[in-house]
């Protein structure tokens, strides 16, 4: 019965590893350099890997953070997986599924 209870606890916690992973990202205006702070962002999510909880924080301006985290959604995110989205004025936020590679962007012609 203990070597059963055992390996119950040892798989459980191999399955839990593969789901805690989380990347997180800030989007913030630069005081003190010229970077773009989007595709600061972006360098950094594409380090990220697939599966893990892809968090991004944006305290832009509202309307600039709807299209940022839009575009990122649409970009990065799996949508047989829950997303969470919060835009406001002050703070706006994403959490969703790393699909582990960009969406190629369709060139409409």
């Amino acid at each position: 019965m203990n070597k059963i209870i055992v390996f119950l606890f040892l798989c459980s916690i191999n399955v839990l590893a593969d789901f805690n992973t989380k990347c997180s990202i800030l989007i913030t205006l630069r005081l003190q350099s010229t970077d773009d702070a989007y595709q600061d962002a972006i360098s950094k999510i594409d380090q990220c890997e697939k599966y893990d909880i892809l968090s991004v924080t944006s305290f832009l301006d509202e309307s600039v953070s709807k299209v940022y985290i839009t575009d990122l959604l649409q970009t990065y995110c799996m949508f047989n997986h829950e997303i969470i989205t919060l835009i406001d004025n002050k703070t706006s936020y994403l959490s969703c599924v790393h699909r582990g590679n960009a969406r190629v962007e369709r060139k409409i012609s």
